[in-house]
């Protein structure tokens, strides 16, 4: 007699479920929230990138870092990157990781770093990873959306698809996004009010 209660009960769940999942798909909701929901974020392909790499699953790895330039040689280049990147950091056997904060880049007109992540085509960030042995070892990691320029504000900021483009030693230079964003710092001399 409980059998038909059970039915209705599983019946109503995946009902729910399916009726949650065409709102996310249909629903005008924010991009920002769109993307978190469905973890296409910088972060989230970053996060994804590593899980593989945790996980020892080198193909994943590689699916998720998609080399792309329209110049032969730089590709190549990021081509070779992708590998040994991947393979070194499949050595060390990495057991954690930290994501530092984005620094977000608009990628139309005149690129440059901006604080608006909603008008953003691209995310710098630096990732520490920890080696089996707890030793600390820094990367950088570029994540841009997949089609580009993304014009952001300038065409009411579509949908983005991330996607890893460059991932490097902090020692390295990019090849992928060669803008790099430098701060100058200035350091004040130190005057005493005192009098001897």
């Amino acid at each position: 007699m409980r059998k038909p209660v059970y039915i209705v009960g599983i019946i109503t769940i995946i009902l729910a479920g399916i009726c949650v999942g065409l709102f996310l798909f249909f629903a005008p909701i924010p991009n920002a929230i769109r993307e978190q929901l469905t973890g296409e974020t910088p972060d989230g392909k970053i996060t994804a990138y590593l899980q593989a790499i945790l996980q020892h699953d080198r193909r994943a790895a590689l699916v998720l870092w998609e080399p792309e330039v329209p110049q032969p040689e730089q590709y190549e280049a990021l081509r070779q990157r992708r590998e040994q990147v991947t393979d070194e950091l499949l050595a060390i056997r990495i057991t954690d990781f930290t994501i530092f904060e984005l620094e977000w880049w608009t990628t139309c007109c005149e690129p440059h770093v901006t604080c608006s992540s909603r008008n953003a085509g691209g995310a710098r960030t630096r990732v520490q990873v920890l080696d089996d042995k707890g030793m600390p070892l820094l990367y950088t990691f570029d994540v841009f959306t997949r089609e580009q320029p993304y014009w952001g504000d300038a065409m009411g900021n579509p949908p983005r698809q991330w996607v890893i483009r460059d991932i490097y030693a902090s020692d390295q230079e990019p090849l992928f996004w060669r803008r790099v964003h430098e701060s100058n710092i200035r350091y004040l001399e130190w005057k005493s009010t005192t009098t001897p």
